[in-house]
């Protein structure tokens, strides 16, 4: 089984950023949640002797100038962070940024709306209360386009603890909106039934979305990420990976050594340890429940040697596979792979001078791209 992760680490301040931006998104999502449940609340006029109207007013209020304070902090970290170009303007104009433009450009449309609703709020005596209520509405529609646009743009969003968040702030806001058309007497039958539907399609939309989408391998690169930008990142990943601790043991520093030859017969001469940068992509399933796992990589050394591992067997869930059997090209030589543990690859190659190599890699299956060290060693070293 190969374990595929995301080691990002680029100094305590720049994983500071990372998980404030995480974090900051998260809980304006949790209240924006509450926001509508609590405005559910007042439109129902569901009141006790210690939960009167005017407090569900209140908390409302309040709870819409929190979220917004969230975005903008959520908004102000991700721009600080640098790792991908979104600039303060992709807040603020939707579809623009060049990193997964639709998904990101969902979070700008609800800032937009948001700031458009508690303006409106602050004008209302003078916009008169139909415009008010009007643009009021869209706070009903901010919800499930927030929420599509934490799970689009996220890189986590497998991660249970994400999923949690999402699931339960779905089953609130879901569940409100229920109680809101049971009670909701003001409404014809006909235009209960119509807004039931309708949110039911959206929230079945919702969930085949993140199943076919996010949740699933090579996300990042169907969501519109550009292939540039993503090497780019892969070249910005293997930058702040070389050197530091990855899980439990520390990664050996990549250093670069002279090679034999040039272009692509070129190959370093062992013994070596070179860093790398790459891409992985993963076929679907076929008839027997099989997937293929290409490695493309590129060691960084003077001749920018090309390596390729090609993995196959059965599809692991949460990523990977259980390898039945694997293949290796590096630079004219071929070989096979000899073990696969978690993110570790050995392998044994057919060179002039027989090699056996050792990958130990850094894989983001959301982005699709990898980073990580090549270690080669001759046969006779008895180091593998």
């Amino acid at each position: 089984m190969m374990s595929m992760s995301l080691l990002a680490v680029s100094g305590a301040s720049a994983k500071a950023l990372w998980y404030l931006t995480r974090s900051t998104g998260l809980v304006s999502l949790a209240l924006l949640t509450a926001t509508v449940v609590v405005g559910v609340v007042a439109s129902v006029g569901w009141t006790t002797q210690r939960w009167p109207r005017f407090l569900s007013q209140n908390v409302h209020r309040n709870l819409s100038l929190f979220c917004v304070g969230f975005i903008a902090i959520h908004v102000t970290t991700t721009v600080s962070d640098g790792y991908v170009p979104i600039g303060f303007a992709d807040a603020f104009v939707p579809f623009r940024s060049p990193y997964r433009p639709l998904w990101v450009g969902l979070g700008a449309l609800t800032f937009d709306l948001l700031l458009a609703v508690l303006l409106t709020s602050a004008l209302r005596h003078r916009i008169g209360f139909a415009s008010w209520r009007f643009v009021h509405w869209l706070a009903y529609l901010c919800w499930p386009i927030a929420l599509i646009h934490g799970l689009g743009s996220g890189s986590d969003t497998s991660l249970p603890l994400i999923l949690f968040v999402n699931g339960a702030c779905s089953a609130a806001v879901f569940g409100a909106v229920a109680w809101r058309l049971a009670t909701g007497r003001s409404f014809t039958l006909q235009a209960r039934t119509g807004a039931a539907l309708a949110t039911i399609v959206i929230a079945l939309a919702i969930a085949v979305f993140a199943l076919i989408g996010p949740l699933r391998p090579g996300w990042s690169r169907r969501a519109g990420t550009s292939s540039a930008l993503l090497a780019q990142l892969a070249r910005k990943n293997a930058a702040v990976t070389a050197g530091t601790t990855a899980g439990s043991g520390t990664q050996p520093t990549p250093t670069t050594v002279p090679a034999t030859g040039s272009g692509t017969g070129a190959v370093p001469t062992a013994p070596f340890t070179i860093g790398l940068t790459g891409s992985e992509t993963t076929t679907s399933p076929n008839s027997q429940g099989e997937v293929q796992v290409t490695l493309a990589m590129q060691l960084q050394d003077p001749s920018s040697t090309p390596l390729t591992v090609v993995l196959t067997g059965s599809a692991v869930a949460g990523g990977g596979v259980a390898m039945s059997s694997g293949s290796v090209t590096f630079g004219p030589y071929h070989g096979v792979v000899t073990g696969l543990n978690g993110a570790m690859v050995s392998a044994r190659v057919s060179a002039p001078t027989p090699l056996l190599l050792n990958l130990s890699l850094n894989v983001d299956q959301n982005a699709g791209t990898l980073s990580g060290t090549a270690s080669g060693t001759t046969r006779g070293s008895g180091s593998h």
